[in-house]
């Protein structure tokens, strides 16, 4: 291994062998390859690009930011700190690539931020060059330590090792080829020094090809401990408290493979504060035989998660089975019902008797969950067809059937309704919805049942199979959006969202499902919203209170959206909504990233100027009156 001390032979080696892996010819693509490059070209034609689409894409956006700070200096004043709170980074090191690991550890002192530690450890590679590599790096900065194994103990024992000799207030966890950003210590410093109670820092990353070029940046949502029940979205880069990580035991070596998910699962279920920098300030190299490049590479590895996953269930006393998810490293953590909590399945209508019957129907076909009552609301139907459907209704079981008459106000309609019910639970249902799946109800009431959860929605496709609903984004399109509505239903939307259980800032109430007590507690729908966003509002307000919102794949219904009501008055509603929280959209929605598009509802990355156009776009729009609640304009 060429030593800290020969940097010209350094990078002339590291030049030779990269360009003799990118030269060597490579064996022609198998049919597997060539259908899976068909496939990805087909679904970008039918399907607006993610950051994952092709790595030219994801390379001409960095270059576009790149430009953007030369050229607007003034718009990205960096103002991190360079000194502070100690930060020790801890790296278990086996049998390395000479000039990846020599690449880790320079991209370390190269950091902006100058009061590290750098904790290395050897896991008895036995390997002499490396052992001399390590001493001269840390002849070089005497802010490196060198640790070893006599034998190979595994990554946990190696990073525990390095851990017995870190000092700092936090714990950064970096692996022995991948590499840091300059400003990644400075970030993970500045949040140390402004927020007391964090106690678990994370970023966004993403991946290294053989020479050095990035792709698959994995831009992640704020803290949403759901989503990391569904697969170790945490990832690099992540600083833990060091007192936390003793405190916790630090690394179990019975889940080496997925020691981390395993570290970050009980870190979290103790950390007061857990803290997002939306910033790429990771790169996780991409070698042969690892998960970076291969999800299956490491069968072991899953198999590790797993049993993390389920320690983690048993350990917070969770009643329920860990099920495999829908893609490799996923999985779906299936609760059990506690009691018999009754549900009243509340439904406004107004003649479109056929629609109204299709969706009654659907609702006997396997629920999964007991429905103790349908409540109908007419609100002012003339139709022949719809006096009879009113007297087949007054036969069938466990139905009721409210009158509203006078102009159409669905908050008003619904909140009628929920006031006439006894019931544990509320299920808001449009009467253009057919019940498509098994279960539905039951995986909705296993969720929303858990006292922190204040509404949950389901996954809503429309009649051709493409998705309408899996979760609202605020601060996109208009003011707010379905995320990948119009997607086929089988393809993947970025990074897995629409197809595991995860947090939202807002959900569609066509599918919505509440705790009576708590719509009671938000005083129901505002019936200032009578058309349209009624349900954003009140999403925003559970929030507001504390309470979380969960969106579930496994509740699938379809929606023959807006077939049975019209969009008038969305006018008045748009500008009531805007007028109370135009505040909150300016601002990033957590459940989403900065670095993903405002315009599209697939992820798109997010180019330079497009705040700005979104902001001047909308905020034409804001109405002149600030709202007397002050929360507005």
């Amino acid at each position: 291994m060429t030593t800290p001390e020969d940097p010209t032979t350094s990078v002339l080696g590291w030049m030779a062998q990269r360009l003799a892996e990118a030269a060597l010819p490579g064996a022609p693509p198998t049919d597997e390859q060539l259908e899976a490059e068909l496939d990805r070209r087909r679904r970008e034609s039918e399907w607006g690009p993610d950051p994952w689409a092709t790595p030219t894409r994801y390379w001409e956006w960095k270059h576009l930011w790149h430009v953007e700070r030369i050229e607007h200096p003034e718009k990205f004043a960096d103002d991190l700190p360079t000194d502070g709170p100690l930060l020790s980074i801890v790296v278990p090191v086996y049998r390395p690539s000479p000039w990846f690991f020599e690449e880790c550890v320079l991209s370390v002192i190269a950091q902006t931020y100058r009061n590290w530690e750098l904790c290395l450890c050897d896991d008895g590679s036995g390997d002499p060059e490396l052992t001399r590599a390590m001493q001269a790096f840390a002849a070089r900065d005497g802010r490196i330590k060198v640790l070893a194994l006599e034998e190979n103990g595994g990554i946990s024992r190696a990073t525990n090792r390095a851990l017995d000799e870190a000092g700092g207030e936090f714990v950064v966890f970096v692996d022995h080829d991948d590499l840091v950003e300059a400003s990644a210590l400075g970030e993970i410093a500045k949040v140390v020094l402004s927020a007391d109670d964090a106690d678990v820092i994370y970023t966004d990353e993403d991946k290294l090809d053989g020479v050095d070029r990035p792709y698959h940046p994995h831009f992640k949502p704020d803290w949403d401990p759901d989503l990391l029940l569904a697969y170790p979205y945490l990832g690099h880069l992540t600083a833990i408290r060091r007192e936390l990580v003793t405190r916790v035991g630090g690394l179990r070596p019975e889940f080496d493979g997925s020691q981390d998910y395993d570290l970050m699962l009980r870190a979290t279920e103790q950390a007061r504060r857990v803290v997002h920098i939306p910033k790429v300030l990771y790169h996780w190299r991409t070698v042969a035989g690892s998960a970076a490049g291969d999800p299956d590479a490491k069968p072991w590895a899953h198999a590790a998660s797993r049993r993390a996953l389920q320690d983690a269930v048993r350990r917070r006393g969770i009643d329920g089975a860990v099920e495999s998810g829908p893609f490799t490293g996923a999985y779906h953590v299936r609760r059990e019902v506690q009691g018999s909590p009754s549900v009243s399945v509340i439904i406004p209508f107004r003649d479109q008797a056929a629609l109204t019957v299709t969706c009654l129907e659907s609702l006997d076909r396997s629920p999964g969950h007991p429905i103790s009552e349908v409540v109908l609301i007419d609100n002012g139907s003339v139709e022949p067809e719809t006096r009879e459907l009113r007297r087949r209704l007054e036969a069938r079981p466990r139905t009721r059937v409210l009158e509203y008459p006078g102009p159409f106000n669905w908050s008003a309609i619904n909140n009628l309704a929920a006031a006439s019910c006894t019931t544990d639970m509320l299920l808001f249902l449009n009467n253009d919805i057919e019940a498509t799946s098994e279960g539905w109800l039951k995986a909705m009431v296993e969720l929303v049942q858990r006292p922190e959860v204040g509404a949950v929605g389901a996954r809503l496709v429309y009649p051709d199979g493409k998705i309408q609903h899996a979760g609202v984004v605020l601060g996109m399109q208009g003011i707010a959006t379905h995320l990948f509505s119009g997607m086929s239903g089988d393809l993947g939307g970025y990074m897995g969202w629409d197809r595991v259980v995860r947090s939202y800032s807002a959900l569609t109430a066509a599918c919505m499902l509440v705790r009576r007590p708590v719509f009671e507690e938000m005083g129901g729908f505002d019936e200032a919203y009578p058309v349209a966003f009624n349900d954003l509002d009140f999403c925003i307000r559970l929030t507001r209170a504390g309470y979380r919102l969960l969106y579930t794949p496994h509740a699938e219904l379809t929606h023959y959206e807006s077939v049975s009501r019209g969009l008038s008055g969305y006018s008045a509603d748009f500008q009531e909504f805007l007028s109370r929280w135009w505040s909150l959209l300016q601002q990033d929605d957590p459940a989403y990233n900065r670095n993903l598009g405002r315009f599209a509802t697939w992820c798109p990355l997010r180019n330079p100027g497009e705040d700005e156009q979104w902001l001047e776009e909308i905020g034409r729009l804001v109405p002149v009156t600030a709202p007397a609640d002050g929360v507005g304009v």
